[in-house]
């Protein structure tokens, strides 16, 4: 029957991509924490600022997510120390579809100007963003092999999504009454894209002699990350900070919009509409597409994956498979974000927050909710953060925010153990940044 151990390399590969694309930051609770500072506006451009002159120094992070088991919630090692997919461990139910994400976005420099009826802010950002969606049917077939599944037709095809692109922007705040509104306005130029367009991979065991039997509608759109040469030469540039296209190629437009209100003193509300836009890419479109039905005879899929960079396959089934590939501009929309935030004085030195974010990814959408409390000593800030997600109920972050005259910087972690041992985890992050008021 099948290798499993090759099917389980392929499935370990799809776990890794997200995490191996480039450095970070992502919109959390730890922003609305420094309301009244620009890195506030950055989850909602409508907290207003309160100093004249504000300036953000490297606010970095990282953020890795899965709404499925982690990988070592499902392998386990054997007497020789390999990893491989422990069938005690899987979940009763499979899902039909998991994901694992992985969000990135430095800002290099951005400027707040507070004048007498508006507040103007300029700055730019490099985010990076992917997304495996993996099938249940293809961890079982990892896991057990296609001895189990003689004659049932199994959906295997993953969607292999990634983003990454520099912004320009120029933003604005005014408030009346109680009301602060805000926009950004944002040019885009990607640097790298790959869109699973069509992801249908319908495989079956025949009952007969057990021959296998592939019936795909794939289609991958790429510019500047996959090149497909041949079946045994592809390669997959990941996404890392870069400037490349800049002012040229593979532009487009976004806007962010947000809201805040202050019901007196002690209460503020707020809600915001993040990347609502898109880009076009014409810097090398590729489309490469397989449609139709391949058989083959003999019985082992995947004889050899490389690492993340190179994938290396000979005298499997995929030599049987036809890809056509060509040149064609593709559009696709930004991973846009939507937040409602409540922030609550309960006295000089505590603070309560709550935040409601809703993530679309590629299509998929993602819920979070966090809540946190703040406590104020002095020049420092120390906060507890504690969120929920689809399947995930037990992430618990810390905050901390340290204040010297006009200079200010902080930290904010979820699961911080899960970035050193990502296969370990569900989701974790790490944010940082700096500023200066005045």
């Amino acid at each position: 029957m099948m290798h499993t151990d090759r099917l389980l390399r392929l499935f370990l590969i799809l776990w890794v991509i997200p995490l191996a694309a480039t450095t970070t930051v992502c919109q959390d609770i730890s922003q609305l924490h420094q309301q009244g500072r620009l890195a506030g506006t950055f989850l909602n451009p409508g907290l207003p600022l309160e100093k004249k002159w504000n300036l953000s120094l490297a606010n970095i992070g990282i953020s890795l997510y899965t709404d499925g088991p982690s990988i070592n919630g499902i392998t386990s090692r054997n007497a020789a120390g390999e990893r491989f997919i422990d069938v005690t461990k899987l979940p009763a139910n499979l899902a039909d579809y998991y994901n694992i994400g992985f969000l990135a976005t430095a800002r290099t420099l951005d400027i707040g100007l507070k004048l007498k009826q508006v507040t103007i802010m300029a700055g730019h950002r490099f985010s990076s963003v992917s997304n495996v969606r993996y099938t249940g049917s293809l961890l079982a077939l990892a896991a057990q092999g296609n001895a189990a599944f003689i004659g049932q037709q199994l959906q295997i095809g993953p969607s292999l999504d990634a983003s990454a692109y520099n912004e320009v922007y120029l933003g604005a705040q005014k408030t009346i009454n109680n009301f602060t509104l805000g926009v950004r306005a944002k040019i885009l130029y990607g640097t790298a894209s790959l869109l699973t367009e069509e992801s249908d991979m319908l495989f079956t065991t025949k009952s007969e002699y057990y021959q296998l039997e592939l019936k795909n509608n794939y289609i991958l759109r790429s510019s500047g990350l996959l090149r497909y040469y041949d079946v045994d030469d592809i390669t997959i540039d990941l996404p890392s900070f870069s400037f490349d296209n800049f002012f040229y190629n593979n532009r487009g437009l976004a806007i962010d919009l947000g809201v805040a209100f202050k019901a007196g003193d002690k209460l503020l509300f707020s809600a915001s509409a993040l990347d609502l836009g898109s880009i076009k890419w014409d810097f090398f479109p590729r489309k490469y597409t397989s449609v139709g039905t391949f058989k083959y005879d003999g019985l082992d899929i995947i004889k050899y994956l490389g690492d993340t960079t190179q994938i290396a396959v000979a005298d499997t089934i995929l030599q049987n498979i036809k890809v056509e590939s060509g040149l064609e501009p593709f559009k696709t929309l930004l991973n846009n974000t939507f937040t409602l935030g409540a922030r609550y004085a309960i006295n000089s030195s505590w603070d309560a927050n709550l935040l409601y974010m809703l993530r679309n990814e590629f299509g998929i959408r993602k819920h979070y909710l966090t809540i946190s409390t703040v406590k104020k000593i002095s020049f420092l800030d120390l906060g507890l953060q504690y969120s929920i997600s689809k399947n995930n109920w037990t992430s618990l972050g810390f905050y901390t925010s340290l204040k010297a005259g006009a200079f200010s910087c902080f930290a904010s972690t979820e699961n911080l153990p899960g970035l050193v041992k990502p296969f370990g985890t569900k989701r974790a992050s790490l944010m940082i940044g700096a500023s200066v008021q005045f």
